[in-house]
C-alpha cells in the first residue's frame, strides 16, 4: 500500500511494527547466545513477550524467522553494494568492489552469518524465505547487465550468456565468504585478496597448452 506523504502510520501499524522488532531482537540474541538449533520458538516468544500465534503471524517457522531477520539488512547490503562499486574500475575491482560489502556485512557478526549462510543456502519455503531468495534474484541479474556490458566493452572475450557467467561469479563468491568466515578471526582484507584471486583466475581463464 502506498502511504501519503506525511501520513501518520496507525495505532495498529505502530503496534505491528513495535512487535516486530522486538521478535527480531530476541531471534537474535538467542540465535547467537543458545545457538540456532538449541532455540526454540517459544523461547524466542517468551523473551520478545509475545504469543506464539504472534510470531507465527509473522515467520512461517524457526528458519523463516531467520530470513525475517535479516532480509532488510541484507536488500539494504545489497542496494549498497552495486551503487557504492567503483564505476570506472577494471571489471576485476568491480566485481570485488560490489562483494567487499558483501564480506563487510558478515563480518560484522561471524557467529550470526555463520549460522544464516549454514541454514539459508537450500531454504525456500515461507514468505520471508522467498524475500530472500528474490533479493539473491537481483544480485545476479545486476551482475548480468555488468557482464553485458563487459562483453559490449570487450573486457569478456567470451560470448558466453552473462547469466551463467554471473552466476559463477556469485558461486565463487559465496564459496570464498563461507571459507573465510570458518576462520577463528576472519580478515577482511585476506577474505578479499583470497576473492580476488579466483575472479581473476575466472576472468584470465585456463588456455590449454
Amino acid at each position: 500500500m502506498v502511504q501519503l506523504r506525511g501520513k501518520e502510520p496507525s495505532l495498529r501499524e505502530r503496534n505491528k511494527a513495535r512487535k516486530l522488532e522486538k521478535i527480531s531482537r530476541a531471534a537474535r540474541a538467542l540465535f547467537i547466545r543458545r545457538g540456532y538449533d538449541a532455540t526454540t520458538l517459544r523461547q524466542i516468544a517468551a523473551k520478545a513477550g509475545v504469543g506464539l500465534g504472534t510470531l507465527f503471524s509473522y515467520a512461517s517457522d524457526k528458519r523463516d524467522l531467520l530470513f525475517l531477520i535479516i532480509n532488510d539488512d541484507i536488500e539494504a547490503m545489497n542496494a549498497r553494494a552495486f551503487a557504492e562499486a567503483p564505476r570506472d574500475a577494471p571489471l576485476l575491482e568491480r566485481l570485488v568492489g560490489i562483494f567487499r560489502a558483501f564480506f563487510e556485512f558478515f563480518g560484522r557478526q561471524p557467529n550470526l552469518s555463520r549460522i544464516i549462510l549454514k541454514e539459508l543456502t537450500f531454504y525456500s519455503a515461507g514468505p520471508q524465505a522467498q524475500r530472500f531468495q528474490s533479493g539473491r534474484m537481483q544480485v545476479l541479474t545486476r551482475l548480468a547487465e555488468m557482464i553485458r556490458a563487459a562483453q559490449r566493452a570487450g573486457e569478456i572475450g567470451s560470448g558466453e550468456d552473462p547469466r551463467e557467467i554471473a552466476y559463477t561469479i556469485f558461486s565463487i563468491y559465496a564459496a570464498e565468504i563461507r571459507q573465510w568466515l570458518g576462520g577463528a578471526a576472519p580478515d577482511l582484507e585476506e577474505g578479499l585478496a583470497a576473492l580476488r584471486r579466483h575472479f581473476r583466475l575466472l576472468l584470465t581463464g585456463l588456455d590449454a597448452r
